[in-house]
């Protein structure tokens, strides 16, 4: 054990000197190694900056106060289960009762609470739930208006700060920092109110910041309305459980600082395990297996070329008699060595970066910090992971070091060896053991396995890349002088290129996994979107904002002005848009009863579902199998995916009956069908003829009709629910692309409407828009702005909207990943090129010396660079399809055994990655390598 001990700390001090000695190597080893563990580091730390924990939580929503109580069944009694959280777990003690609650008032509280208690009025979420009309810099905006009075105690306490000036008193109001920059006012400057709780101006005396909302833009003063649900708490005693027990018997939930500890109570049975926790664990655990593989990749070739220029150095120990085993542990001493330089500089970077960013992330997620965490567990794991990632960096460079020829090493010169076939037959074998792997790990569902795949896959490509080196290099015969010397260098020199290459692979194929993923979710979010109008059609809807409302059916009651709020709404597109036409479209819904009234003469209260029902022959098989396992449910899938009718979607499903367009004007029909011709002409005739257009094929007789199904159910107070009543309506129909008409999939005529049961809707009336203006992007922003302000008619609002389904945030994530994949790729591209131009400096001198033109070298340079990132893309997008692949199945399983189907996260290539990756990166490398490379250098004698 002490020679063991001995021979250690022998390695370590020869692997400290040598980094030392070569510090621009070491530094460049060492970043390749830290640069992953540093995104780590940051996001680490960061996460546990801006994440509360349940005592973090309530000491920024309740500050010093004693309790947070909110009304959930006021004046009944609830038990309440657990008391670490806002909104917490409780049920209604009594939950068969019909009583209505009688409610309950601050004195009500207070005389459950010891004496000397104070209370005020409190929410917990951001804003109010009234807003205002104020003028603008620009025109007219809204803010937000909560009804605080701030000279109460309870809010300085619950930690609200005044960044400026005080509390507001008569007819002042404080504004938050948003709102007052947004407004461009200050302490003692005023805020005209157009409209909303207070019509006319008011001096700011202060700018106050709530600290769990910090980008809000409120204003606050006692004489807005109080619209909250709940209150403050400071009781002049330790707040206890019989406290918040007299509280629950009232309705009321308790959140305080003093019942964290308090164990949750909660019933048997109301958690559960998500059975979707295990797929997300895979994904996880696939991505984390790509990155390490992208950090061993990249830290390796440094690793490997620092190897081969100390060739001299482990011959002379060699020749000293140093056995394999030492000159091995002195190069995985380095490996480690590396790898917690690289961790401990990450994390002190990374806590560094958050520590100063702090302010910037506090803005970023809307809440102040309790100061700078750094999760140090994660923390922890992550030098432990650097140092393991060293070790596997530098292990195969070890390997080869321990068997160097010392007497070809002595003499500087390097054995020529015949490629090897046995790597090539290794890496084949490893390339297909990893496809194997990673079906097989689908079939079954085995995380290893699929994670194996990835390894086996990546370090396949690896091994078979020197024999690709040595093809590729016999192709250089038939090229220019430059590009025929790189690649016949690299065939020759595939001990430093292959390494070179593995690096730009691990980058890529990790990159590539990752876009890919996101580029399939950003198709499955734009499926999942209703699309009711053509990509860029634009509409206008007025809303009904009327504050009275039928407490039967919840409809508003009265009408609007709908003529004048048209009026003003036209006025105001006016100005933007030329030659506009407003065309109506009249939209109906589900009548509460149908009309099927007469058929319930005794009913209190009936209610009417309409739904579009297909044929029995067009029934997708799904329907009729047994699904009460989770066998027979993934039997009937797979049954119903070989059943052409079967082509229902989760995201349309049960919507109903809503907001349905009702038409023959062959305008509107070919706004929302893009039908045009004798299509357009044949769909109006349907229209005309009392039919309906269908987005549903299969729900279109052979007689051309469709039938609506009515479940009519009949409302009793007393006594046991009766069974619905179901009637059928068959109306002419004619199928239209599925693509659009909405969720709900249909289009009626007003004759088809009235004999369905539908009814023109009360809450909003809806117009295309027609003009010669092309509405760009700011345009479409400055009509929303302008329409976005109330019209003259309070009972009326108006909205203004494009159809836009594309996902252009998660374009630009894709863009950013790509760009980033991009960059890290450069990065080593140009490291692992600058490693081997320095390794060939001296066969670079010979050619000076010999003659060569002093521009050779450096487009030698740019040729080797241009090999390396080519090779590397394109063997790291093959790695990165693996990796998708097994990422996508992970993805897809949860989804693939349910029925009406979910769209699958499918092969969507993001072309502007690949261009990026493929193109921009191999170019980029050679311009610098051009730019960037000595085309002289001193001459030196060789050592032979």
């Amino acid at each position: 054990m002490k020679r063991l001990l001995a021979s250690q700390r022998l390695a370590f001090r020869i692997a400290r000197r040598e980094a030392w000695r070569y510090k621009g190597r070491s530094a460049l080893s060492i970043s390749l190694l830290g640069l992953p563990l540093l995104g780590v580091a940051i996001g680490a730390s960061a996460f546990d900056t801006v994440t509360l924990d349940a005592e973090q939580e309530v000491e920024q929503y309740v500050g010093t106060n004693d309790a947070y109580i909110e009304e959930v069944y006021a004046g009944l009694p609830i038990s309440q289960f657990t008391w670490d959280e806002s909104y917490p777990w409780w049920e209604w003690t009594d939950p068969e009762t019909d009583q209505e609650p009688p409610g309950i008032t601050e004195g009500g509280i207070l005389n459950r609470l010891p004496v000397g208690t104070r209370i005020a009025p409190y929410s917990t979420w951001p804003g109010g739930a009234e807003q205002a009309e104020v003028e603008t810099p620009s025109g007219i905006g809204e803010v937000d208006v909560i009804g605080y009075d701030l000279s109460h105690p309870n809010y300085e306490a619950a930690g609200f700060t005044y960044l400026e000036g005080s509390a507001p008193i008569r007819d002042q109001i404080v504004l938050s920092e948003d709102a007052a920059a947004r407004l461009e006012v200050g302490v003692g400057d005023t805020v005209t109110f157009l409209a909303g709780p207070s019509g006319e101006e008011h001096e700011v005396s202060g700018i106050v910041e709530i600290p769990w909302d910090i980008n809000g833009q409120y204003a606050i003063a006692s004489f807005f309305p109080t619209d909250t649900t709940g209150w403050l708490v400071d009781t002049p005693e330790t707040f206890t459980r019989e406290d918040a027990s007299a509280l629950n018997e009232v309705g009321l939930t308790v959140w305080s600082e003093a019942l964290l500890d308090t164990p949750p109570t909660t019933p048997g049975g109301m958690y559960y395990d998500d059975p979707m926790d295990s797929f997300y664990l895979t994904f996880y655990a696939l991505i984390v297996v790509s990155v390490v593989m992208e950090v061993i990749l990249l830290a390796g070739p440094a690793f490997a070329i620092s190897a081969k220029r100390r060739t001299r150095e482990f011959a002379l120990m060699s020749a000293n008699g140093a056995t394999p085993r030492q000159i091995r542990g002195v190069v995985l001493a380095g490996g480690i060595l590396f790898g917690i330089i690289a961790a401990v500089v990450a994390v002190l970077i990374g806590v560094g970066v958050v520590a100063v960013g702090r302010p910037l992330l506090e803005q970023l997620v809307g809440h102040r910090t309790p100061g700078l965490e750094i999760l140090p567990w994660l923390q922890g794991l992550l030098v432990l992971a650097a140092i393991a990632t060293g070790l596997l960096s530098a292990l195969a460079a070890a390997i080869s070091a321990s068997r160097i020829n010392v007497v070809a090493a002595l003499m500087g010169r390097t054995p020529n060896r015949k490629g090897s076939k046995r790597w090539l037959v290794i890496g084949l074998v490893m390339v297909a053991g990893g496809m194997v792997a990673g079906f097989a790990g689908i079939s079954i569902w085995n995380m290893p396995l699929m994670a194996s795949a990835i390894v086996l896959l990546q370090l396949g490509l690896v091994a078979c890349t020197p024999a690709l080196l040595a093809v590729t290099a016999k192709l250089g015969r038939w090229m220019p002088l430059a590009p025929r010397m790189a690649l016949r260098e690299a065939g020759r020199n595939r001990g430093s290129a292959a390494p070179a290459i593995a690096a730009v692979l691990g980058v890529v194929a990790a990159g590539m996994a990752f876009t890919l993923t996101m580029a399939a979710d950003n198709v499955r979010n734009e499926a999942g979107q209703e699309r009711l109008l053509p990509e860029g059609t634009a509409s206008l809807v007025l809303y009904n904002d009327t504050d009275e409302y039928d407490p039967e059916t919840g409809e508003p009651i009265g009408d609007p002005d709908w003529e004048s709020g048209l009026a003003e709404s036209e006025a105001r597109l006016a100005q933007h848009l030329d030659d506009l036409e407003l065309i109506p479209v009249q939209t109906v819904g589900e009548a509460q009863g149908c009309g099927r009234e007469a058929d319930f003469p005794d009913a209190e209260e009936i209610w009417c579902w309409v739904q579009l029902v297909r044929p029995d022959e067009n029934v997708c098989v799904y329907w009729e199998l047994p699904t009460e396992t989770e066998e027979q449910a993934a039997a009937a899938v797979e049954q119903a995916r070989q059943d052409p009718r079967c082509d229902e979607e989760s995201a349309a499903y049960g919507y109903g009956m809503y907001d349905v367009p009702t038409t023959t004007d062959p305008a509107v029909v070919a706004a929302y069908t893009g039908l045009d011709g004798d299509e357009l002409d044949a769909a109006v005739a349907v229209l005309e003829d009392g039919g309906v257009l269908v987005a549903d094929k299969w729900a279109v007789t052979a007689e051309g009709t469709a039938v609506f199904e009515q479940e009519v159910s009949e409302i009793v107070e007393e006594g046991p629910d009766q069974e619905p009543k179901y009637y059928e309506v068959e109306v002419p129909a004619m199928a239209v692309h599925r693509d659009l008409l909405g969720y709900a999939g249909v289009m009626f005529s007003p004759a088809a409407a009235e004999q369905v049961g539908m009814k023109p809707s009360v809450w909003s009336q809806r117009y295309l828009i027609e003009t010669s203006t092309p509405i760009d992007e700011a345009l479409r922003e400055t009509i929303r702005a302008d329409m976005r302000a109330k019209l003259s008619d309070e009972s009326v609002s108006a909205g203004f909207d494009v159809a836009d389904y594309r996902d252009t945030e998660t374009l630009y994530i894709l863009l950013a990943v790509a760009g980033l994949c991009a960059l890290i790729t450069l990065g080593s591209t140009a490291v692992s090129t600058g490693l081997i131009i320095a390794e060939q400096t001296k066969d670079m001198t010979t050619l000076g010396a010999v003659g060569a033109a002093p521009g050779l070298r450096k487009r030698f340079a740019m040729w080797q660079t241009t090999m390396i990132a080519v090779f590397g893309t394109l063997m790291g997008t093959f790695a990165g399809l693996i990796g998708y692949a097994l990422i996508r199945a992970a993805l897809n399983r949860p989804l693939t055994n349910s029925y009406p189907f979910e769209t699958l996260y499918g092969w969507e290539l993001p072309w502007a990655s690949f261009v990026i990756m493929l193109v921009a990166v191999p170019v980029i490398a050679a311009v610098g390598a051009l730019l960037f490379t000595k085309a002289r250098l001193p001459s030196e004698r060789r050592l032979t």
